[in-house]
């Protein structure tokens, strides 16, 4: 084992990583994690262009730098310590820091240009900028005519924190080019979240304007209902109209990129050394939250998928090791939801590393996992997957594809929930 880039963990974390049955030898191999770049509109860009921003990062660098195989857009820089701010690419906008991890999630909704995508918990924004490049069809074409915008999609962004929302506009802005026409941020409850896709022709000013002509003689006029209640907090102007945001349509797709403990995210618990273990307590470990994040996550999963059309695909992921943040959750939905509504479909993993998901070893674990009668979920889960910093190189990320075959009934909160919690440490 190679010596460690952190300080003795504190004794609460380390009860917390048992308690999630999270080995704690990941925290032991950090450094050996290389940094990742994600480059802006990179289909836009020749081989050769590509290649000779990686030659450029790596003389900013000093270091080493790939293109990441099968993933594309990525490159890989050896040494995690450099910093973004020491590369000409990043100060002049062609590349964004993103964790490959982080890239596959995102990368498992296999959009189409056309889609309205949703980012349920959008914050900090690195996903809603990749989708938003992969949405552009007219990328080498430039077309700007009403056909080429109806077939560009959108994409919906939501984040609880309005601080956490600030910092994805501010990554819009300075990133998104004209991939920003086609965006839309909401503060909001992701849980709750009800406004649908925009209207079809919501890009087209005379559309909108025949939605407010009048009906009949008698001059009363379509009202334009706001679809959940709620206008955009940042979005374009044709975007933020009444109109486009009375839409009655489900998403195409919907990423569900959950709040969790970030354990998985080594440069995160990093982070806590620096600031201090006593925040860590505070964010990640102390009280009751381990126990209340599977929940929120439970319920985070169930509105999207309400939000998705059938035939769509919903991509749930976590940046934790946790299997109460990961298996249980998932196993949990897809208790509530029969095969005849939802399937798990094969992640394209694009030539990465990955581990099987977490499922009991023979039937005294089964048993004393009190998992016995989950049997069945657990084998309709096959195909979700884990990427392991020791295993994948990348940052740990829970993965899972679901594609929905039909609506089902509409639950109550009571009934969302996963399919276990860790013991509360509530004091």
């Amino acid at each position: 084992m190679s010596a460690s880039l952190l300080p003795p963990l504190p004794p609460s974390f380390c009860e917390f990583l048992r308690d999630n049955h999270i080995d704690a030898a990941v925290y032991d191999t950090s450094r050996k994690l290389p940094r990742y770049v994600r480059v802006i509109r990179y289909r836009q860009k020749s081989t050769q262009a590509i290649d000779d921003l990686v030659q450029q990062i790596q003389a900013d660098a000093g270091c080493r730098a790939y293109k990441v195989d099968g993933v594309p857009g990525f490159i890989e820089i050896e040494n995690q310590a450099v910093r973004l701010s020491q590369l000409s690419a990043y100060n002049n906008g062609d590349i964004v820091g993103m964790d490959v991890s982080s890239g596959i999630a995102a990368l498992a909704l296999s959009v189409e240009p056309g889609d309205n995508v949703l980012d349920l918990c959008c914050a900090p924004g690195a996903k809603l900028l990749l989708i938003a490049d992969l949405l552009d069809n007219n990328q080498e074409k430039g077309t700007t005519s009403v056909v080429g915008l109806e077939l560009r999609g959108t994409v919906t962004g939501v984040d609880i924190s309005l601080h956490r929302a600030a910092t994805c506009r501010s990554l819009i802005k300075k990133h998104a080019g004209k991939d920003k026409g086609f965006m839309r941020l909401f503060v909001d409850d992701g849980t709750t979240f009800a406004c649908k896709a925009p209207q079809p022709g919501w890009h087209d000013p005379q559309a909108v304007k025949a939605a407010s002509a009048p009906l009949n003689e008698g001059g009363d006029k379509v009202k334009c209902v706001l679809s959940g209640g709620s206008r955009p907090w940042f979005a374009p102007k044709l975007l933020s109209t009444a109109y486009a945001c009375s839409g009655t349509q489900l998403y195409d797709r919907v990423l569900v990129d959950a709040e969790c403990t970030h354990d998985g995210s080594l440069v995160h618990v990093q982070k806590y050394a620096q600031w201090g273990w006593e925040q860590l307590d505070t964010q990640v470990v102390d009280g009751n939250k381990q126990v209340t994040i599977p929940i929120l996550q439970s319920k985070l999963l169930e509105n999207g998928w309400r939000l998705l059309k059938p035939g769509g695909v919903l991509v749930y992921s976590t940046c934790s090791l946790s299997r109460y943040q990961n298996e249980f959750v998932l196993g949990g939905f897809l208790a509530r939801h029969g095969e005849d509504e939802a399937v798990l479909e094969p992640i394209p993993l694009l030539g990465i590393t990955t581990s099987p998901i977490w499922t009991p070893a023979d039937d005294d674990e089964w048993d004393r996992a009190g998992l016995s009668h989950h049997r069945a979920v657990f084998s309709r889960m096959c195909n979700a997957v884990r990427l392991d910093p020791l295993v994948s190189n990348t940052s740990g990320m829970f993965i899972a594809r679901i594609k929905k075959l039909q609506n089902g009934s509409r639950l109550e909160d009571s009934a969302i929930a996963p399919l276990a919690l860790p013991p509360s440490r509530e004091k």
